[in-house]
């Protein structure tokens, strides 16, 4: 029986040697056992290399994305800032462009008006509550003198009551002790133009019988030295008769936007008054 077993061993060691001599001198045997491997190693290599394509491609994306997303952020910080200065360059010629229209119409003004005129720039504005003035740069240095008349060529300002070298200030019209002569355009009553409380303007000393109406031209009448004769003041806002008392009592709405001054005209010599102007100005 033992001797059995080991002539049945010798005969497998023998085979199991003549098979590798085969394999060994047979290069086509040698490949068959690959290819049988070929197939599920391949697709193993396949679908591992897919999964780290897809894994690095996805991580590739976010990265560039980000990097994107950064450079995206940089531009448009860039453009806003590009935006705000082109609108600063934009409000700039705004203001240039009014401005050059307001001094145009200054110097136009002043070029056909038979009076003497100095320009002159609003640099300030007194915050007390007993006067409404203005302050301007222009002063004594420019033939500037108290009492002189302050106009802008849509009407009547006020009246300058202190200067300086190079400075003046102005007293508005709207304030309590102003006052100027003036006449109604269509009637031709005659009154004293004076400031109230409220900021406003009335015309005083225009008797009962006056037959202004809302709506009439209030200009200068050029009785006083201040003011050449026609130049406007206002529009008469309100009419109000009151019994026993000798005068009317007529509100009168300004003719400029006094809070809006910035460039004004100081009449330095009145001149023969002209027909042209105080039509002109009255209009």
């Amino acid at each position: 029986m033992i001797r059995r077993r080991n002539i049945y061993k010798r005969f497998l060691i023998l085979s199991f040697i003549l098979g590798l001599a085969v394999l060994l001198i047979s290069p086509e045997l040698q490949k068959k056992p690959l290819r049988w491997l070929e197939v599920p190693v391949g697709g193993a290599v396949y679908y591992i290399q897919q999964g780290t394509y897809g894994i690095l491609n996805g991580i590739g994306g976010v990265w560039y994305g980000y990097v994107n997303l950064i450079h995206v952020r940089e531009e448009n910080g860039q453009l806003r800032a590009e935006v705000e200065r082109l609108r600063g360059e934009n409000n700039l010629l705004k203001e240039e462009g009014a401005l050059l229209e307001r001094l145009q119409a200054v110097v136009d003004y002043k070029k056909n008006a038979p009076f003497d005129l100095v320009a002159a720039g609003v640099i300030g504005r007194e915050p007390s509550h007993w006067y409404r003035t203005i302050i301007v740069n222009k002063g004594e240095a420019d033939g500037v003198k108290v009492d002189m008349g302050v106009i802008t060529p849509g009407g009547v300002v006020g009246k300058i009551i202190k200067t300086g070298l190079h400075h003046a200030q102005v007293l508005l019209m709207t304030d309590r002790s102003n006052a100027i002569a003036a006449i109604v355009q269509r009637t031709r009553d005659e009154g004293i133009v004076q400031g109230m409380e409220e900021g406003a303007i009335r015309l005083k000393y225009l008797p009962h019988f006056s037959e202004v109406v809302v709506g009439d031209t209030i200009v200068t009448s050029g009785l006083e030295g201040s003011f050449a004769k026609g130049l406007k003041i206002g529009e008469i806002e309100k009419v109000e008769k009151r019994e026993h008392e000798l005068f009317l009592q007529v509100r009168v709405t300004p003719q400029i936007d006094f809070s809006k001054l910035e460039e004004v005209l100081i009449i330095t010599s009145t001149g023969e008054p002209h027909e042209k102007i105080g039509s002109g100005t009255a209009k």
